[in-house]
């Protein structure tokens, strides 16, 4: 009797420690579940890019030599048209101004010098000129002598008075010259000088630009002595921005100005801006240097008005080919493909074919075979572990809140 008892619990322990390991390493796996939906179908081309201000102006060092940055608006402040965004040392423009000026009234007091001598040497010799005309008036009928001397007085008076007239005309001309050339001087001190102050052109905000320094790059900061005509700051207008994309050309084709867009940026991924293609380019281009990808450059304007839309963000776009009213459609990774069969698997693990049209990036149209309102499986539920998703999708995980049921594997 007792053997037996012992017999019995040996077989009690090895059964129940079979089953308990095989529940133990059971699996458990969860087939994924999505509702098959009708209405609005979207084709779209999906492209990415980077945000940047559709208006923007680079400030660049004036072309002056020699000067030295004394102060920059602060990095990432909001200026307004005509705000100063940098100003350089002025010490030697202020010394050149003086001196010019200093120049300029010299040559303008030599010319008003001039001009008075002209003044005064035109009346006497027009003076000296009637002397001789009235002296030979008066003689030319006397005695042959004295009327030739006479004659020959007044074409004397007729000489000398316009040789020295020329000769003053020509003093004063070049006074003149003189000051002409120093007032040139002046002025381009003083633009020299208004120049070491840079306004904004346009409201914006302000962006240092990186400069060589001793053989680095590096951003532009106070104290720096910038190339002549080298770029220091850059205003973009956030009051229109735009995403910068590129679309391939094989799908360049079916983009065109004024279709709308939906934009995502990649640092606020829950919001969804709206968008419109305004401009498209002409020529290809490659994608990068190297590649043997060509892509047309696609220029998006973002409808909205959001202040933490900033240049430099990225962004992806979705831009809507087409709107296809009341269409049934499922998922990509539902739909599978076998031997020539399209079929799709329902909620209840039974199989039912298909027929497909148009896709996404996301969805497929179901032409035939689904109304709308259906649950079907994501992965293949007939597998003995956790299914794949359908020979049709593009993408192997897909979409937030699908439903998940449970079902469970024997497994050895």
């Amino acid at each position: 009797m007792k053997k037996f008892i012992y017999a019995a619990v040996v077989l009690v322990a090895v059964f129940g420690g079979y089953y308990g390991v095989n529940a133990v390493f059971s699996i458990s796996t969860e087939i994924p579940t999505a509702l098959v939906t009708k209405g609005e179908f979207l084709i779209s081309l999906d492209v990415n890019g980077s945000v940047d201000a559709k208006r923007a102006y680079t400030v660049a060092a004036p072309r002056i030599r020699g000067i030295q940055i004394t102060w920059l608006a602060p990095e990432g402040s909001m200026v307004n048209e005509g705000d100063p965004v940098i100003k350089f040392d002025a010490t030697q423009q202020i010394a050149d101004l003086t001196d010019n000026e200093s120049s300029l009234k010299i040559a303008m007091t030599t010319l008003e010098r001039a001009e008075r001598e002209y003044t005064i040497q035109e009346k006497q010799l027009k003076l000296d000129l009637k002397k001789a005309q009235r002296n030979y008036d008066e003689k030319k009928h006397e005695a042959p002598k004295l009327a030739e001397e006479a004659k020959l007085e007044l074409e004397l008076a007729e000489l000398n008075f316009n040789a020295k007239l020329q000769q003053i005309q020509s003093d004063v001309a070049k006074a003149e010259l003189e000051v002409q050339r120093a007032q040139e001087r002046v002025n381009q001190s003083q633009r020299e000088f208004d120049q070491l102050t840079m306004e904004a052109p346009i409201p914006g905000m302000v962006v240092y630009l990186e400069i060589w320094k001793g053989g680095t790059m590096g951003k532009v900061q106070e104290g720096d002595s910038p190339w002549p005509g080298q770029g220091l700051i850059n205003l973009p207008d956030l009051a229109e921005m735009v995403v910068n994309a590129a679309a391939s050309e094989v799908d360049a084709s079916s983009v065109d100005s004024g279709q709308s867009v939906i934009i995502v940026l990649d640092a606020f991924p829950d919001v969804e801006y709206e968008g419109m293609v305004c401009k498209k380019g002409t020529l290809a281009r490659r994608k990068e240097p190297g590649s043997k990808i060509n892509v047309f450059d696609v220029e998006i304007d973002i409808l909205a008005d959001d202040e933490q839309i900033k240049p430099g963000m990225s962004a992806s776009a979705k831009i809507v080919i087409d709107r296809i009213p009341d269409v049934v459609s499922a998922p990509l990774e539902s739909v599978f493909e076998r031997e020539g069969e399209v079929f799709v698997y329902l909620d209840n693990e039974k199989k039912r074919e298909v027929e497909v049209g148009r896709r996404n990036d996301m969805s497929v149209e179901i032409l035939s075979g689904l109304d709308g309102g259906e649950r079907i499986c994501l992965t293949d539920p007939t597998l003995g572990e956790q299914g794949l998703p359908g020979d049709r999708a593009s993408e192997p995980e897909l979409n937030k809140g699908r439903q998940m049921r449970s079902r469970r594997v024997n497994g050895h």
